[in-house]
């Protein structure tokens, strides 16, 4: 796997897009999007790809996108990128209900960005 990881970042265009301080975010929102698709593919049955990708899977990368958009000092502006792209991806093919994961996710990206501190 490190091998694999090595030769991805030793592409040129690749390098020049980490240096951008906001790629982690962007790399995270494609997983987002992609990620539906490919359980689709494998046939997992709607129940499961929505309790396990779409709640608790998304729920844990959205969490781990707030946290990292507050210690990558990014502008709060990029907090409303995760859940847009998730829109975007699941309206072609997926039920209309599932737009309102968009807003749970975005929840859980501002529980990240508040890091343990919610009650002050």
């Amino acid at each position: 796997m490190n091998i694999i990881k090595q030769k991805l970042t030793q592409i040129p265009i690749l390098k020049k897009l980490n240096k951008f301080r906001p790629m982690p975010v962007i790399w995270w929102g494609v997983v987002i999007a992609v990620l539906p698709y490919i359980s689709s593919l494998l046939k997992i049955g709607i129940i499961w790809r929505i309790g396990i990708v779409f709640l608790i899977v998304n729920c844990l990368i959205s969490y781990h996108v707030g946290k990292l958009i507050k210690s990558r000092r990014i502008s709060n502006l990029w907090i409303i990128c995760l859940p847009i792209i998730f829109c975007l991806a699941i309206l072609p093919k997926f039920a209309s209900y599932n737009l309102v994961l968009g807003l749970v996710y975005l929840i859980f990206e501002l529980f990240g960005l508040m890091d343990n501190n919610f009650y002050r």
